[in-house]
């Protein structure tokens, strides 16, 4: 099979492209399938093969870097995923601490208006013992009431079943 040229004509040489490879596109049919052979096929004359790449394994510097790459990529993540996690516990454990704080803060106040309740109860009694006609008597041996302690009772006997002993077992190797 050989290709041909068409005659250039320079009148549309300005239209065409200048390499002999890439010939323009025409609308007919048979001009089609002649400028698609003129493409495949190089003229006579001008035919020169290139060599394509080699499909073998990549040189052992690239495949490094795309090991290097890899493990990069796999450390990123890692470290990204451990820096979400810090985060995340960090912001909990502070809503947590601010809520146990909040508790603590309202036992505290709790405390001191306890505190103040006693204060004032106790004053209020004292008021009251000191006021005339009030039934209330100071503590003497006399009006103290004791009780004898409750004799000791037995406990009942467990039915504990005896603890087995553990192996022996050296302490490290």
């Amino acid at each position: 099979m050989s290709a041909a040229l068409r005659p250039v004509d320079r009148q549309n040489r300005s239209r065409r492209a200048t390499s002999p490879q890439m010939a323009p596109v025409s609308s007919q049919p048979q001009d089609l399938r002649r400028d698609l052979r003129m493409r495949i096929a190089p003229p006579a004359g001008q035919s020169t093969v290139r060599k394509l790449p080699s499909l073998d394994a990549p040189p052992k510097w690239l495949r490094s870097l795309v090991k290097l790459q890899q493990a990069s990529l796999i450390a990123t993540f890692t470290l990204s995923g451990l820096v979400l996690v810090t985060y995340s516990w960090t912001v909990y454990s502070q809503q947590l601490w601010g809520k146990e704080y909040q508790k603590l803060e309202e036992l505290r106040r709790n405390e001191r208006q306890l505190g103040a309740n006693s204060a004032l109860l106790q004053n209020h009694i004292a008021n009251q013992a000191n006021s005339p006609g009030a039934t209330l008597v100071p503590r003497t041996p006399d009006s103290m009431i004791f009780l004898k302690p409750a004799p000791l009772r037995n406990a009942p006997p467990t039915n504990a079943p005896a603890p087995q002993p553990l192996p022996v077992a050296p302490l490290g190797y």
